[in-house]
């Protein structure tokens, strides 16, 4: 059986990763529009689901 070597070119690669690194803090990017909301509930109700009455959306414009 012949014995390979590797190519200079597969040399160059061992330094580089496969993948991209998963966890990498990213900035976010400016927008100037921002949406917020959340769900609106009777806390009386023991159900979660049955106490959501509604729920609150919030719109914000920058200028």
């Amino acid at each position: 059986m012949e014995q390979l070597q590797p190519t200079e070119a597969a040399a160059d690669l061992a330094d580089q990763p496969l993948l991209p690194q998963m966890f990498v803090e990213k900035p976010a990017p400016e927008s100037p529009f921002q949406l917020n909301g959340k769900l609106i509930h009777n806390e009386r109700e023991d159900d979660y689901w049955r106490s959501v009455e509604g729920a609150e959306l919030q719109f914000e414009f920058k200028r």
